[in-house]
C-alpha cells in the first residue's frame, strides 16, 4: 500500500505568445509536493501566499480526485517546498492541481497516464496551456476533438534561455480572463493563426527574426498590457538589447524574454530599466524545460 507520494512539478509559460490557451512551455523552477499518510491533516507551507487550510488547491484537487474514483479521502499530511511565486504567470496553480491529480490518482489504485491526468485536469484548470507542458515538459500544443486530447511536445533546444521580470505585484488569473472579450475580429484570429503555426519552427530553428514575429498577439496579451504598464517598457528594451523574442508569462503580470545565446545583455538592460522607472520586481534566468516526476513510498 502507498504510504507517501513526492512529486515535482515544473512552472510554465502558459499562452505562449500567440498561442493563447493552446501552447506553453515549461522551466526549471519547481514546486515539490508531499503527500503522507497521517492520523492527523496538515499542510506545511512556508509561503504566506500558499493556503495551508483544507482549501489549499492541492488538497481540493486530491480529494476531488479521490471522490471521482468513489475512494474515500485519506487523512493526509502535505507538505509543500514552494519555489514559483503565486499569482505572477509563472504557472504556480498548475503545480498544485498536477500535483494533487498525481497524488489523488495513486491513493485511488489508479495507473498514472498522460492522458488521465490531463483530461482531469481539464474539469479544474478549463484549459492546459499550462498543465500540458509542466506535465509533459518542453514546448507542448495542445487541442481538442470531440473530447479527446491531442498534444505535442517538443524538447527544448541547447542554447536557449528564458529571463523573466517577475512582477511584486500579483494579479489573479480570472481577474486576467474576464479582461478578454468574448468576440475578436476575423483578422485578428488569422493574425494570431499565422503566428502560432510559426512559432514552434522559430524555437528548433533558433531563428530571433522569426520568433519576435510569432510571439506577437491579438488575442489576450493586447488586452491584458493595458493592467501591467511596465509591459511595453520591457518589450521595448528587451528587443533594443538583443533579444529574440518577448511576450507575457501565462496571464502576466511577469514578463519572459528570449536568447538565443547568453543573455547578459538583457538582464543589465532590464535591471537598469526597472530601477530607473521604479518598477518593482525581480529578473531572473530560468532556463527552459523540465517535467513533473514523482517517487512512490
Amino acid at each position: 500500500m502507498i504510504k507517501k507520494i513526492t512529486v515535482s512539478v515544473p512552472g510554465c509559460i502558459g499562452n505562449l505568445g500567440s498561442g493563447f490557451d493552446c501552447i506553453g512551455m515549461s522551466i526549471e523552477l519547481f514546486n515539490i509536493f508531499t503527500f503522507e499518510l497521517s492520523e492527523k491533516f496538515s499542510i506545511t507551507v512556508a509561503d504566506p501566499d500558499i493556503d495551508s487550510t483544507e482549501e489549499n488547491l492541492c488538497f481540493k484537487t486530491f480529494e476531488n480526485v479521490c471522490k471521482l474514483f468513489n475512494k474515500k479521502t485519506p487523512v493526509i499530511r502535505i507538505e509543500i517546498k514552494s519555489n514559483i511565486p503565486v499569482g505572477r504567470g509563472l504557472g504556480s496553480s498548475g503545480t498544485a492541481v498536477l500535483s494533487g491529480i498525481i497524488a489523488g490518482l495513486c491513493f485511488s489504485g489508479r495507473n498514472i497516464e498522460p492522458s488521465e491526468i490531463l483530461k482531469i485536469g481539464r474539469q479544474f484548470e478549463g484549459h492546459l496551456d499550462d498543465i500540458a507542458p509542466s506535465l509533459l515538459g518542453g514546448l507542448v500544443i495542445i487541442a481538442e476533438d470531440n473530447d479527446k486530447l491531442i498534444w505535442k511536445q517538443f524538447e527544448i533546444p541547447d542554447g536557449i534561455y528564458s529571463v523573466f521580470f517577475i512582477s511584486e505585484q500579483k494579479f489573479s488569473t480570472k481577474k486576467a480572463r474576464e479582461i478578454l472579450p468574448r468576440k475578436v475580429p476575423l483578422s485578428d484570429a488569422v493574425f494570431n493563426l499565422s503566428r502560432a503555426c510559426l512559432l514552434p519552427f522559430a524555437f528548433f530553428e533558433k531563428d530571433s527574426n522569426l520568433l519576435r514575429i510569432a510571439l506577437q498577439d491579438r488575442l489576450h496579451q493586447i488586452y491584458r498590457k493595458k493592467f501591467y504598464p511596465h509591459f511595453d517598457i520591457l518589450y521595448d528594451s528587451a528587443i533594443q538589447s538583443g533579444a529574440a523574442g518577448c511576450c507575457l508569462s501565462g496571464a502576466g503580470p511577469s514578463v519572459v524574454a528570449f536568447s538565443f545565446g547568453e543573455p547578459d545583455n538583457i538582464v543589465k538592460r532590464w535591471t537598469h530599466v526597472i530601477k530607473e522607472m521604479g518598477i518593482k520586481g525581480e529578473i531572473k534566468v530560468i532556463k527552459p524545460g523540465g517535467k513533473t516526476t514523482w517517487k512512490l513510498y
